[in-house]
């Protein structure tokens, strides 16, 4: 069976791959809602531009939160919105795989289903998102091999072990990306009475951040408000004053990491060791990230080659990787 489209529904993104297609849909899960009359007025980027910039009867409001459905038909409007868009009348025979967390409850689950699912969809697939991270690193199941996955997404961590049989050990954890944000808010905030908006936070994160070494020679130039006066500021930080703290996230990852491989078998650690641990989801690509976890395990890590879509593409590919008894056990009717 080939999928129509694979959804990676993310915390900060939601991305759609689509079959015979090297496009892409990455949208912002945020859209904007005028309160007064309940319309919509801006999705997925749209939205996120207006993050900070709008009047009090317009709502910027995220659409998942920590990986879960924070508002099944926000959710529901922002996916229809973009597939009607790319799609158009073919939305109605859709086959469609969207990923799931292994912490969500079957409420979860049906929240999530229930946030994309319309008569406008002949069928619905569910996948494990550490299976659909794996489908999407090219990991060849017909090895014997055992590979270690680390998904981090803006919201969400998932770390698996994964064998050509299915899934031996998994955990995922509600730590990713936009914790990182949200120390870099607080530390300027706390340390130095400055405050920064979503929007430059995660302009911030990208530029400025590493986990490793941070320099207090390189700086840069910020904009956002003084705490105390309430009025515009530009300041300079050091590399160093900005990336505070931030590593405390990424070290809960770690040592989620850790109890993953204690739990393991001798031999699947083994040959974990051969083929080193695969990083992927945008949060992965946070300078230093990969260092920190190799010196740590002391194990050989690789970030795959398009980490931010490896979930999405991974999704729509799944029932082709594996045989009909696997596919049946991995790729689950919702």
């Amino acid at each position: 069976m080939y999928f129509d489209v694979g959804i990676d529904i993310g915390t900060t993104n939601t991305k759609m791959y689509f079959r015979n297609s090297s496009d892409i849909i990455c949208i912002p899960s945020v859209i904007a809602v005028h309160k007064k009359k309940g319309k919509i007025v801006g999705v997925g980027e749209t939205a996120y531009k207006m993050i900070g910039k709008t009047p009090d009867f317009i709502m910027v409001k995220e659409t998942i939160k920590k990986g879960l459905v924070s508002d099944l038909h926000l959710n529901k409007i922002l996916i229809n919105e973009f597939l009607s868009k790319r799609l158009g009348k073919t939305i109605r025979r859709l086959k469609v795989c969207l990923n799931f967390h292994s912490f969500m409850s079957d409420l979860d689950k049906l929240a999530f289903k229930n946030s994309i699912f319309s008569s406008e969809y002949n069928k619905l697939y569910l996948i494990d998102e550490s299976l659909a991270s794996a489908v999407g690193s090219y990991i060849d199941f017909s090895s014997e091999r055992y590979n270690l996955i680390v998904n981090v997404g803006g919201g969400t961590t998932d770390i698996s072990i994964i064998s050509p049989a299915g899934i031996v050990l998994n955990n995922s954890i509600q730590i990713g990306g936009e914790d990182i944000n949200e120390i870099i808010k607080k530390n300027l905030y706390g340390n130095y009475n400055f405050l920064i908006g979503k929007t430059t936070t995660e302009k911030i994160k990208k530029d400025a951040i590493t986990l490793e070494n941070p320099s207090d020679q390189l700086k840069y130039t910020i904009k956002g408000k003084d705490v105390l006066t309430r009025l515009p500021k530009t300041q300079e930080f050091t590399q160093k004053q900005i990336c505070e703290g931030i590593t405390k996230p990424i070290n809960i990852i770690i040592e989620n990491l850790k109890e993953i491989i204690k739990l393991a078998d001798p031999d699947a650690v083994s040959s974990i060791q051969n083929t080193g641990i695969i990083l992927t989801g945008g949060s992965s690509l946070i300078l230093g990230f990969k260092e920190m976890i190799e010196n740590q395990l002391k194990i050989k890590v690789k970030t795959v080659e398009n980490p931010i879509n490896c979930v999405a593409y991974g999704a729509l590919n799944a029932f082709n990787v594996f045989d009909s008894n696997l596919s049946s056990q991995f790729v689950i009717p919702a």
